[in-house]
């Protein structure tokens, strides 16, 4: 109500739109409200999903909310709908069993003999309904195929696209012998940036508006106070925004249109389906992270002199890994071979063995000047702040991965992230530019 409005936004226009039925909605903090609070129940329409409201409605044009511990209002527009305003279902027969699946997608481009540049692209399928315990298992993980190096995703797909179209309608199915309905839906759609992207719509992270979670330009994406709620993509938003592009009949005009909102010429495929296109495509933190450790790797090795190179390799090759891990290749000549789980399991060993032998004849004189005049520092003292790049790197994936999160880890997390963003490019100067996006789906998303 107009009164629980905070004083910055008190004026006599939005006083006059209170007395006509206008409220507002508090995004955060919510607000817990109890059994003996309630009096009834009322009927709140947001303005903009209906074309005519009744002068005796009550309905929300704005929503309030903190960000950077202020308060902010933005249009209504600007929020996620719930899946009942853009989700219609046909109801079940009457008294039958009904079975509701949800299937999880996943995609990525994988080298058939680990870096080779021919690569598949594998499509696998989950069952969301299924434990976590069971969503673990490899049994559990069902190939729906591989698209080869050029091939079409979007024709690849085709057939599964026809099949879940049907199954989203429901379907009678027998099952243990008994007629059931069975009704399925594309649930969580993971893959790694550039593959995620094409299958939002949105164009890759090298563009100007490269991020499928959100419109910022890529020339602010560092920037630690923006304001994500404000700036995020929504379903209805690109909705209208692909409309526009495809109305258009000048390919010219439509190639505008497509680099002012950072979205390709076409729909994706997976729009043909029910589903939530931005919500239900999330950025992989696990590319994200792994993609980030790996190019601190790369930028770290070329650090090293040629006794640094060589103390380094001595130590991997006597380092105690543990027994269940997979054999790692040599990280300064075959870092392009490692996997994602490589990358993790190195970020947890590398500050011991960074530990063991770095040194200033270690480093390259050149490094050492540029890290010393960026810092303000001793030259003794450079090794150990790269060594540190590396620790508060191990403490980010210990918090990342965890089985478990309290309020506490996430304090941790964020506290973490912001030290990587403050402290690495000050001591790996080309870390920032060569991460990004990266950098800020770590710190934003």
């Amino acid at each position: 109500m107009y009164a629980d409005l905070p004083d910055i936004f008190k004026s006599d226009r939005r006083y006059q739109k209170s007395s006509n039925g206008e409220l507002w909605l508090q995004d955060e903090p919510f607000q817990i409200v109890t059994t003996s609070q309630i009096f009834g129940k009322a009927i709140i329409m947001i303005a903009y999903q209906h074309q005519q409201i009744s002068e005796r409605s009550l309905y929300i044009n704005e929503i309030v909310y903190k960000h950077q511990n202020n308060w902010k209002i933005r249009d209504a527009r600007l929020s996620y709908q719930h899946p009942s305003d853009y989700i219609t279902i046909k109801y079940p027969p009457y008294s039958m069993p009904i079975y509701k699946l949800f299937l999880d997608l996943y995609y990525d481009d994988f080298g058939t003999f680990r870096n080779v540049y021919h690569s598949l692209g594998g499509i696998y399928i989950q069952f969301g309904n299924m434990p976590a315990y069971q969503r673990k298992s490899l049994k559990n993980h069902f190939v729906l195929g591989f698209v080869p190096f050029g091939g079409d995703f979007n024709e690849f797909l085709k057939p599964f696209i026809f099949e879940m179209k049907k199954l989203e309608k429901g379907k009678i199915m027998k099952v243990n012998g008994q007629d059931a309905w069975v009704i399925a839906s594309l649930g969580v759609v993971t893959s790694d940036l550039p593959q995620g992207n094409d299958m939002v719509g949105v164009l890759r992270h090298n563009a100007i508006k490269g991020c499928r979670t959100c419109t910022i330009s890529k020339d602010f994406l560092t920037d630690r106070i923006q304001n994500i709620p404000k700036l995020s993509r929504y379903h209805h938003i690109t909705d209208d925004e692909f409309s526009e592009i495809l109305n258009e009949n000048s390919i010219s005009v439509k190639k505008q249109l497509s680099t002012k909102y950072g979205l390709r010429l076409k729909c994706s495929i997976l729009d043909e389906l029910k589903r939530e296109r931005h919500l239900q495509t999330p950025q992989d933190i696990y590319h994200a992270t792994a993609g980030k450790i790996g190019r601190l790797l790369k930028l770290t090795c070329e650090l090293f002199s040629q006794e640094g190179e060589n103390d380094f390799i001595k130590i991997w090759k006597v380092f105690e890994k543990p027994k269940n891990w997979s054999r790692l290749p040599n990280p300064i000549s075959h870092h392009d071979s490692f996997m994602m789980s490589d990358y993790l399991q190195l970020a947890m060993i590398m500050p011991f063995i960074l530990q063991r032998f770095l040194k200033v004849t270690s480093l390259k004189n050149n490094n050492i000047i540029a890290i010393k005049t960026r810092l303000g520092i001793n030259t003794n003292l450079v090794p150990n702040f790269i060594i540190s790049c590396w620790v508060i790197v191990a403490k980010t994936m210990k918090v990342t991965f965890s089985n478990n999160f309290t309020s506490e880890d996430y304090t941790n997390l964020r506290k973490y992230l912001e030290e990587e963003l403050d402290f690495l490019p000050k001591v790996i100067y080309k870390f920032i530019y060569l991460n990004i996006i990266i950098i800020f789906i770590n710190i934003n998303i």
